[in-house]
């Protein structure tokens, strides 16, 4: 069975040129869920993983982001929320599927016991969904946080989840390092990164003017990956990533 999948970092919203341009005073609401169900349409994945989705919450900004495109797009949605930030209202991560989703769950990442790097730290989660497709699927999604620990102990949490994975699976976020970090060799090996099929490098940030790809798509060793894409869509601040695997017989 052939099925596209899609990470997506949609920036809680934002209409990234539109929140660009602005002064700094006038940024207060540059929301745009029209403009990332469009930019996910554009692309037509079965699968969607999103990264820094808003939930509802008391600030009238903090509303169902992924339950809204999912409404738009006629998707199925988990939203799994990492942190709660007082007086505003849950964030985290989002699976979209054409699919119906048997089961889902957050997975929080612990936080490092020290934080003494030059970072912005935030509580982090792993998600994961189960599908009835092809025989058995498992979906994770992730945001990485930007301190090394914070990620250290996303590969960590990840690849204690893998061990006991008997399913195909895809893991897929904005894992905020670049294909070189000694940080994601643990996830190498245990995994394919779809950008193998990329015939010249794909850059995914800055959306208008990309310079580094932080944004992946891996995939268990027993999936066959048969085209992937980071395309040239302007949307949140992250280009989407693509990819079109095969599963079963």
């Amino acid at each position: 069975m052939k099925l596209k999948v899609m990470t997506f970092n949609m920036q809680h919203g934002l209409n990234y040129l539109k929140y660009k341009s602005l002064p700094k005073d006038e940024k207060y609401d540059c929301i745009d869920i029209d403009l990332m169900a469009d930019a996910i349409r554009k692309c037509d994945p079965d699968i969607v993983g999103l990264n820094e989705v808003r939930g509802r919450g008391e600030d009238p900004l903090y509303f169902d982001e992924a339950e809204q495109i999912a409404a738009k797009l006629g998707y199925h949605c988990y939203f799994g929320h990492a942190i709660r930030f007082p007086g505003h209202g849950p964030y985290g991560n989002a699976i979209l599927s054409k699919f119906p989703i048997i089961r889902a769950e957050r997975i929080l990442i612990p936080d490092p016991p020290v934080k003494d790097e030059d970072a912005y730290y935030e509580t982090r989660c792993l998600i994961k969904a189960e599908f009835d497709v092809a025989g058995g699927l498992t979906v994770y999604g992730c945001h990485f946080g930007l301190a090394k620990a914070e990620a250290r102990n996303a590969v960590a949490t990840l690849c204690h989840e893998l061990e006991t994975q008997e399913k195909p699976c895809v893991f897929m976020g904005d894992l905020n390092l670049l294909p070189e970090s000694e940080i994601l060799a643990p996830v190498y090996e245990r995994l394919q990164d779809t950008a193998v099929c990329f015939t010249e490098p794909q850059l995914s940030f800055p959306s208008d003017a990309p310079d580094r790809k932080i944004d992946y798509v891996f995939v268990s060793r027993d999936v066959k990956v048969l085209e992937a894409e980071i395309p040239a869509i302007v949307a949140a601040d992250h280009r989407p990533h693509t990819a079109l695997i095969e599963i079963g017989e």
